[in-house]
């Protein structure tokens, strides 16, 4: 690790912690297969965190602070999401090259999953300076195994207070 990287994750936003787990110590345990893994364990922290809309989704994303996200194009097969924000920028100015954002998209693709009822997958389509985009499909033609998945059972988001709204 140089002295930048360091510097780097010691001022994260994330936390030190956080940010040293993330993106030093998974890297490193799961070596070539860390997109793959990520991808899965998305998908299995979407189950832990089953919402209804895209609303919810936008929230969670940046209660598990994963960054901001935004639906920026939308048809009935394709979804098309913007991450951005501090975490993302932060992320990527650490290193570009090796910065994964695969447990994002399975988180994504798991949730569409839920809310549509039908198989849905993603995959990161771009990584911009400041911003990666999400691209999802499902297929209306596969609906999703009930007996492989278990009964969805929403949950209710709390919005954390606002800075304007909370008593000082």
């Amino acid at each position: 690790m140089t002295q930048k990287r360091y510097d780097q994750l010691i001022k994260s936003r994330r936390g030190f912690i956080s940010a040293t787990m993330r993106d030093v110590l998974l890297p490193a345990i799961l070596g070539k297969e860390t997109d793959g893994i990520l991808y899965w364990i998305g998908k299995d922290l979407a189950r832990e965190y089953p919402v209804q809309t895209i609303d919810e989704l936008i929230l969670l994303t940046k209660q598990l602070g994963f960054g901001d996200l935004e639906l920026v194009k939308d048809s009935d097969l394709q979804h098309t999401f913007k991450l951005s924000g501090p975490i993302v920028s932060e992320r990527l100015e650490i290193d570009k090259e090796h910065t994964s954002f695969t447990l994002e998209a399975g988180f994504i693709a798991q949730e569409l999953e839920f809310q549509l009822g039908t198989v849905t997958e993603a995959e990161v389509d771009s990584i911009r300076h400041k911003e990666v985009r999400i691209f999802a499909q499902n297929d209306p033609q596969k609906l999703s195994n009930p007996d492989e998945t278990e009964i969805v059972q929403f949950i209710k988001l709390k919005q954390s207070p606002s800075k304007s709204t909370s008593k000082k």
